[in-house]
């Protein structure tokens, strides 16, 4: 016999002896695995059930050329305004720099600052009180509290903890360990995504309670939208403001020259003399700059007026909030599924490595 076929005798041999075993050993095969499958069965109908909201909007930014100044540059000059820098547009923001803004501290804190209403439980609080004090871990979650987090635990204990301190003025926030922790955890409860070929934005948000979890998508959206137009207008609207006020000022000073020019009218009314007529000219030229530069910020105000309307993004609503019906977490099947194969393993393995230590 050569040596290639007694190997594959061997391996027959080896694979007949390893399914015999397992023969033997099913009884104990069945007890690991129903032991699995009853750890399953506990922590897939005792885990947090968890909803999942939802929304998409699709952002629709119009560009606008920046309005020509024409000659108005050389009039506003004139009058000792400068005015070149309102050609500028708005700020670019890249969608993919979204995520980064619901991610950012200050937003997480507003949203888990906002009281919302949780249904199933007839409870109006913030989501930072909610899993602070009113949530509760699951048995897993017990499990791991008081054995690997015990040690954290006992600390807590002799540590005075500290409440939330935010100061905006100076721009610093002060949280516990605990309340970073929940800030964490609840960064994860909130996707967003972008779509690079649609530029479509999804939201989706997980929460315990369905109605609790609705309202924070639509918090989100609406945040997100607002401080997307206001990154995008800040400009224009400084720009606006900016004409605004240089108007009213040439509008006062095209008045007061009027005034004057009205006065030195009926003045010289009945004079012929050429120091009066020299200076009746000299404050009629004063009012036409003061009235060419007045009617050219008139129409620069609306100008800047339209250009902060193209510069503001608008956001069409593809798929509004609505309240979701069906549980999200636990997936019951899959960990059941899961269960089911770990204790499969463990003891199809244990039995294999019994009888290679018995054969050993």
């Amino acid at each position: 016999m050569s040596e290639e076929k007694r190997m594959v005798q061997d391996d027959e041999i080896d694979l007949v002896e390893l399914a015999k075993a397992i023969w033997v050993g099913r009884k104990f095969i069945a007890k690991v695995t129903g032991v699995f499958i009853v750890l399953g069965l506990v922590i897939a109908f005792t885990s947090p059930v968890e909803y999942e909201a939802s929304t998409k909007l699709l952002p629709e930014a119009t560009e606008g050329a920046a309005p020509s100044l024409g000659g108005l540059g050389g009039l506003a000059g004139l009058a000792g305004i400068d005015i070149s820098s309102m050609s500028g547009g708005g700020g670019v923001l890249s969608p993919q720099l979204y995520p980064e803004i619901v991610n950012s501290l200050p937003f997480i804190l507003d949203v888990m600052n906002d009281t919302i209403y949780f249904e199933s439980l007839d409870l109006r609080t913030t989501s930072f009180d909610y899993f602070e004090n009113v949530a509760k871990p699951s048995m897993l979650g017990y499990l791991m509290k008081y054995t690997i987090g015990l040690p954290g635990l006992i600390k807590s204990l002799f540590t005075e903890e500290e409440i939330l301190k935010t100061d905006v003025n100076q721009g610093f926030y002060r949280l516990t360990k605990r309340q970073w922790k929940l800030v964490d955890k609840f960064k994860e409860r909130i996707s967003l995504s972008i779509d690079d070929e649609t530029g479509l934005i999804s939201i989706k948000v997980e929460m315990p309670d369905a109605y609790a979890g609705a309202q924070i998508t639509k918090k989100i959206e609406t945040e997100v939208t607002k401080a997307v137009i206001k990154y995008k207008t800040d400009k224009a609207k400084d720009n606006l403001a900016f004409v605004v006020e240089t108007f009213e000022e040439a509008k006062k000073e095209f008045e007061s020259v009027q005034v004057t020019l009205a006065r030195a009218t009926d003045r010289n009314m009945n004079v012929s003399s050429a120091t009066a007529q020299i200076e009746l000219r000299r404050i009629e030229n004063e009012y036409n700059v003061a009235f060419e530069v007045y009617k050219g910020l008139a129409s620069q105000v609306e100008q800047a007026k339209i250009k902060l309307k193209e510069e503001t993004p608008v956001f069409t609503v593809l798929e509004p909030v609505r309240i979701p019906e069906e549980k999200s977490k636990p997936k019951r099947g899959v960990i059941m599924i899961l269960f089911t194969f770990i204790g499969l393993f463990i003891g199809v393995s244990t039995v294999f490595f019994r009888e290679l230590l018995n054969n050993g």
